[in-house]
């Protein structure tokens, strides 16, 4: 099986339809994707995907850092928002955002 670069096409279908169209940060009612069909929203990583990223984890598998439980979706100001804070938004956090 080839390296996992990314997440899963149905990874991604299976968080855009369980995110009702709107940004996962608490309070934010943000559409991910907006009137005229554009994608806006961003997928983020609770465990960074690149070594160096916020909260990323070594002892994850590319499966695992690209896997469903792993991803949250948001818009670009949380996505950015999140990661330039990695000490207020912890993994823990971010799970806990994501449920």
């Amino acid at each position: 099986m080839a390296d996992l670069s990314a997440p899963r096409p149905k990874t991604v279908k299976r968080l855009f339809a369980l995110s009702r169209n709107t940004c996962a940060f608490p309070s934010c009612r943000t559409r991910l994707v907006d009137e005229v069909g554009s994608v806006v929203g961003e997928i983020c990583h609770i465990r960074a995907q690149s070594v160096g990223g916020p909260r990323y984890d070594p002892s994850q598998s590319n499966e695992q850092r690209h896997a469903f439980e792993n991803l949250i979706l948001m818009c670009g100001s949380h996505h950015k928002r999140v990661d330039e804070n990695e000490l207020e938004y912890t993994v823990a956090r971010l799970e806990e955002i994501k449920r």
